[in-house]
C-alpha cells in the first residue's frame, strides 16, 4: 500500500537515505529541506517553521501517513537547539491533525547517542517548556561539560527523546493511533560528522571515546532503515520509545541496569 510521508532534512544524510527508502518501496515523499526540496524554509525560526507547516499541508491535500523528522544541527549556537528541538515538536503538532486521518499514522523522530552525554539542565528545561527564546538565552550561557566539549547538540536531543516519552502516551498522540517514536544513531558518516571521518586517526580517536564492538561507524542507509520501519504500518506495538541505533555503543556506556 503507497503511503505518503513528510522527511525533514531530505537534502543529505539521514534524510536523504531515508527519502531515498522510502520511495524505492514505492511511497510518496514530501521533503523538506533549507533547498533542493519540495517545501523549503527554516525550521529555526517560528515563522519559517509556520511557512513550512502551511506548505506541507497544501502538499499533502487530506492524505499523510507518516512524519520522520531528520532535520538538525551541532553547532554550539542557538539554531541548534531551535532546529533540533522546537523544530521539530511544532511540526509534529502542527501535522498532528492531518496524521490522524491516515488509517496507520506514525511519526518517527531522529534524537541521538549525545542524549545520555552530559546535558545543560536549563537548556533542556526550557525547551520542554516550550519557551524558545529562554532556551536560546540558555545556549549562549551554557558551558562545556568537563571533557571541554558543548553540552548544547546533547541538550537538544535529550530534551527531544523526553518530549517524545511525554507526549507518545497522551490521548492525542498514542489515544488517536499515533505512534511517535524516535531514533538515537550512534557516530554515522554525515555532513554533520567530518571532523570525526576526516582522517583514519580523527576516526580511530573517536571511537576509542564511543566505542562498539564492531569498532565502525555507522552509514546513512543503516538509520534510515529503522527509521522507515519504524515509521510503517507494520510498526503496530512500539510506543514512545528512543531506540538507539549505535552499533552497541550506548549498551557499552550504560551497561545493563539500562533498558
Amino acid at each position: 500500500m503507497t503511503r505518503t510521508y513528510v522527511v525533514t532534512g531530505a537534502a543529505s544524510g539521514i534524510g536523504a537515505a531515508t527519502k531515498a527508502l522510502l520511495e524505492d518501496h514505492g511511497h510518496r515523499v514530501i521533503d523538506v529541506d533549507l533547498h533542493n526540496a519540495d517545501v523549503t524554509g527554516d525550521l529555526a525560526s517560528p515563522l519559517g517553521r509556520a511557512a513550512i507547516i502551511k506548505r506541507i499541508k497544501n502538499a499533502a491535500s487530506d492524505s499523510l501517513d507518516g512524519v520522520i523528522t531528520c532535520a538538525g544541527l551541532r553547532a554550539a549556537a542557538p539554531d541548534t537547539i531551535s532546529v533540533n528541538f522546537f523544530g521539530t515538536v511544532e511540526l509534529l503538532e502542527g501535522l498532528r491533525p492531518l496524521l490522524a486521518k491516515s488509517p496507520a499514522p506514525r511519526a518517527a523522530v531522529v534524537s541521538s547517542l549525545s542524549s545520555v552525554s552530559p546535558q545543560d539542565p536549563a537548556i533542556v528545561d526550557a525547551a520542554l517548556a516550550g519557551n524558545e527564546p529562554l532556551a536560546r538565552a540558555a545556549v549562549e550561557a551554557s558551558r562545556p561539560d568537563h571533557t571541554g566539549r558543548p553540552r548544547v547538540y546533547s541538550s537538544s536531543k535529550t530534551a527531544v527523546s523526553r518530549w517524545v516519552r511525554q507526549n507518545a502516551i497522551k490521548a492525542e498522540w498514542g489515544g488517536a493511533g499515533i505512534l511517535l517514536n524516535a531514533v538515537a544513531p550512534g557516530t554515522v558518516k554525515t555532513a554533520m560528522t567530518t571532523d570525526v571521518t576526516a582522517s583514519p586517526e580523527a576516526t580511530a580517536s573517536w571511537l576509542a571515546n564511543l566505542p562498539n564492538p564492531q569498532n565502525r561507524i555507522g552509514e546513512a542507509r543503516e538509520i534510515a532503515a529503522v527509521l522507515v520501519w519504524l515509521a510503517s504500518a507494520e510498526n503496530s506495538m512500539i510506543l514512545g520509545q528512543t531506540v538507539f541505533a549505535d552499533l552497541g555503543t550506548e549498551t557499552l556506556l550504560r551497561g545493563d541496569y539500562v533498558w
